[in-house]
């Protein structure tokens, strides 16, 4: 940071000179505020969670639309019994969940007892 560049001859005049100060400060400005921005570990990470965010954010807006194309999907095409067993399973959840639970105890039996 001693003597003067090498590329950059001294200046012919005043006005020269005063631009060329002018300009090398403007770049340790630059430069400075730059490492400060790698410094500021605080803003880093709510930069970085606010993109994760935004990402999460658009994985559920596509999860969503196609959740939402499976079930037209599935009303459409489904056989009969399967959608009324589906009404069914809305209209009184403690069944299918007494009906989960028995089929899970089931298998846990069933594991227990082959070994």
């Amino acid at each position: 940071m001693t003597g003067t560049p090498q590329d950059d001859a001294l200046p012919d005049t005043l006005e020269a000179l005063s631009e060329q100060v002018r300009a090398t400060r403007e770049q340790l400005g630059q430069t400075l505020e730059a490492l400060v921005e790698k410094t500021d570990v605080k803003a880093r990470a709510q930069q970085r969670v606010g993109d994760i965010k935004t990402q999460v954010e658009h994985a559920a807006t596509d999860a969503k639309v196609k959740a939402v194309a499976v079930a037209h999907h599935l009303q459409r095409d489904a056989p009969r019994p399967v959608i009324e067993a589906a009404g069914a399973a809305r209209r009184h959840p403690t069944v299918l969940l007494a009906a989960s639970a028995a089929v899970l105890a089931w298998v846990i039996f069933l594991r227990r007892t082959r070994k």
